[in-house]
Order: structure tokens, then C-alpha cells, then sequence
């Protein structure tokens, strides 16, 4: 599944790629720290390159210890996504549209909401145009779901307890 170089390659997509996708990728950076086994980014199906998160995104990531503020948004392509080695996705649409680009995407792309644990939802929704407290809401949910997915892949897991030391 991982690359031969060893290095792990992890791709957070949304819509915008200015809200869920930057918080996500924020939550992977500060989770992995600068470990130069993995790398991380984030994208979006119908972003528009060069936008900043959105305002209430980098004020709920900063209030958890999360700098997304230098964030550029860009537009998912096929080259990034066979880049990749995990592609976590916010919805059940961005695996469609990720399947669509590149259908040997098949084995390494998530639905990022189907590890919320008790929580059981099918999708993490888009805070755009909402408030701030739907901001730290979902910064949440992706926060917990990126956890419980680090925790079932052996290797993250394991990256992961090696950060915590």
C-alpha cells in the first residue's frame, strides 16, 4: 500500500478545500509533528487555488492548538491523489468524484466520517456560512475521526506513540 521510499502520504478532501480539508490536515500535522514519514496535504473537488481558510475554520483550529492561518487552497487532480497513499474524504461524494479521477484509488480512500465511533454519521458536514460554534463542532468530529482512523492503521499507530514520547 506505501510507497517503497517508506514515506506515507495522506490526503484530506473536501468540497472548498478552505474548512473541513485545512482542519483536518492541521489535526494530521500537529498529530505527526514533522515526522518526515509522513507527509500531508489537503485539496478540494471544486476548490479554487489560492484561497485562505475560512475565517471561523482557522479560529477553531487555533483554539485547539491548530495553525491552519498560512493555508492555500488548491483543486484536487489525479497526479496528487496517486500521490497519495491514504485519502480520507469528508463525505460519501468526494470518494465518488476521487473514484472518478482515478479509479486505482479504490484501496486507499476513506470516508472519513465512518470512524466517528459511537457517533455513527455518514458524513462530515460542510460548516460553510455557519457559525463559529459549527466550526468547533466539526472540528470535533474530524479531530475524532482522524483518531480513531490513526488508531486502526498499525503503522499510524504506531508513527503516532513514537511522536507521543
Amino acid at each position: 500500500m506505501f510507497d517503497s521510499d517508506n514515506r506515507i502520504n495522506i490526503m484530506a478532501i473536501c468540497t472548498g478545500n478552505i474548512c473541513r480539508s485545512p482542519m483536518a490536515e492541521g489535526i494530521l500535522v500537529r498529530i505527526f509533528g514533522n515526522n518526515p514519514g509522513i507527509g500531508v496535504s489537503s485539496a478540494g473537488t471544486h476548490a479554487l487555488n489560492g484561497n485562505q481558510a475560512s475565517e471561523f475554520a482557522v479560529i477553531a483550529a487555533y483554539e485547539n492548538g491548530v495553525d491552519i492561518s498560512g493555508h492555500r487552497s488548491r483543486l484536487l487532480d489525479a497526479v496528487s491523489l496517486r500521490s497519495s497513499d491514504l485519502i480520507l474524504c469528508m463525505e460519501p461524494v468526494h470518494i465518488e468524484w476521487v473514484l472518478s479521477m482515478d479509479i486505482t484509488s479504490y484501496g486507499k480512500v476513506y470516508n472519513l466520517a465512518e470512524f466517528s465511533g459511537g457517533n455513527r454519521i455518514k458524513k462530515i458536514p460542510d460548516p460553510y456560512g455557519s457559525s463559529l460554534s459549527e466550526y468547533r463542532k466539526c472540528f470535533s468530529d474530524i479531530y475524532t475521526c482522524i483518531r480513531n482512523f490513526v488508531g486502526t492503521i498499525p503503522l499510524l499507530n504506531s508513527i503516532n506513540a513514537e511522536n507521543r514520547q
